[in-house]
């Protein structure tokens, strides 16, 4: 998927789990989220995060691959259980969150993800990338945002 529709997934999940988790700071939040829904795309140096890191970004690539390693639950869920341990719990809520929003999103494509990473079992989906069904999900994405923000089911608009 390309980066808006990850962007604008995370921000609704953001969104979702303000209902049910007491998020103090929602600016830092959403921003790690954002921060954290582009980090599996760091093994592309196509991507958005990829083409700010250059070299790294194709270094890391060469190691793992593209769509494995990164995309997969061994490297979220060590990840997420070192940032509960050491960090604020918003650092690790966010990771996980947008991380598995952005694996959630790439097994709807026809490349899709290995999500048990060694394991070779893959699953795909049928929405290309950057075609009319990733433009129809980004725009159901974003109708189901504005709904949220303007429902008031959220405290979104207290963001301080």
């Amino acid at each position: 998927m390309l980066f808006y529709t990850h962007l604008a997934f995370s921000f609704l999940i953001g969104l979702v789990i303000l209902d049910f988790f007491p998020i103090k700071n929602k600016l830092l939040f959403f921003s790690l989220l954002a921060l954290f829904t582009s980090l599996p795309d760091i093994d592309s140096s196509k991507s958005k995060i990829g083409k700010k890191l250059g070299f790294f970004s194709k270094m890391i690539n060469f190691i793992f691959g593209h769509r494995l390693f990164f995309h997969s639950f061994l490297f979220i869920i060590p990840i997420y259980i070192s940032l509960s341990f050491f960090s604020d719990d918003i650092f690790a809520i966010a990771f996980l969150l947008g991380t598995s929003s952005h694996l959630v999103l790439d097994a709807l494509t026809p490349e899709g993800i290995v999500p048990f990473y060694p394991l070779k079992y893959r699953v795909k989906g049928i929405i290309k990338i950057g075609r009319i069904l990733e433009k129809l999900l980004f725009v159901l994405i974003t109708a189901l945002i504005i709904i949220r923000l303007s429902t008031g089911h959220t405290q979104f608009f207290n963001i301080f």
